[in-house]
């Protein structure tokens, strides 16, 4: 953890907030962190802060705070992405917050089996606590909002328009003829970035994209399983942001 992120239920008066679980194993194990020593700390969905310990163990921290005054922007990238299986979903979603997603939108397309609506993954209680590891390694406090599309039509043709509204849009297709170090992001642009299955999107599944806005764009002949494309796909885009009029 490179931040300890604290919640507004861990505050046990004015200043002064209680961690437990891995939060605290991680102060008292990994860090070390006796008495008066000072640590960085996050308020969810917050500003920044640092945080004195007062008492650690393994077991339990109390932490006296100060924050920042106001909490740090949102990324402006989106992901749109075909539910994968719960075991890559895992692996997944601590990798995408730490590289910087507003927005998640799971949903069902033609190669994402039905059982997949059903993982527990897709709890809020399973997944947020991945979303934080996320954040913790990233030293981020902006937390990704996250929705579950059952139905494929329905999202693309009725609610992803004015999702995308405004926004560069972009679907990774293997075998795309646009290349994506060609597009052009300037670093305040909103991305939203479309990702198929295992086997990629089917046919009509571009089209329908395509008809929403969006750009098919690859990045080479190699193909890559869906955790590794992500990663990928979202660290090239953060690339091309800090590299505007190139």
């Amino acid at each position: 953890m490179n931040l300890i992120l604290l919640q507004a239920t861990d505050r046990i008066a004015g200043a002064r907030f209680r961690i437990d679980g891995v939060r605290a194993r991680h102060v008292a194990e990994v860090l070390g962190a006796e008495p008066g020593r000072v640590l960085r700390v996050g308020l969810l969905d917050g500003p920044f802060g640092r945080a004195t310990v007062v008492a650690s163990s393994p077991d339990a921290a109390e932490l006296d705070c100060t924050f920042d005054d106001a909490p740090p922007p949102r990324p402006r990238t989106d992901l749109v992405l075909a539910i994968p299986r719960a075991k890559s979903l895992r692996k997944l979603l601590p990798e995408v917050t730490a590289l910087g997603i507003d927005r998640l939108v799971l949903f069902r397309s033609w190669r994402v089996a039905k059982p997949y609506l059903t993982q527990s993954i897709l709890d809020a209680a399973e997944y947020r606590p991945l979303l934080h590891e996320g954040l913790m390694q990233a030293r981020c406090t902006r937390e990704p909002k996250v929705t579950v599309e059952s139905l494929f039509k329905p999202f693309v043709e009725d609610r992803l328009p004015a999702f995308a509204a405004g926004a560069t849009k972009l679907v990774a297709h293997p075998g795309a003829d646009v290349s994506l170090a060609s597009i052009s992001v300037a670093a305040d642009d909103r991305v939203v970035l479309a990702v198929g299955p295992e086997g990629g999107f089917v046919p009509y599944e571009v089209d329908a994209l395509r008809a929403a806005g969006f750009t098919p764009v690859s990045m080479g002949p190699r193909t890559l399983r869906v955790e590794t494309a992500c990663v990928a796909l979202l660290a090239q885009i953060a690339l091309l942001r800090m590299m505007p009029g190139r």
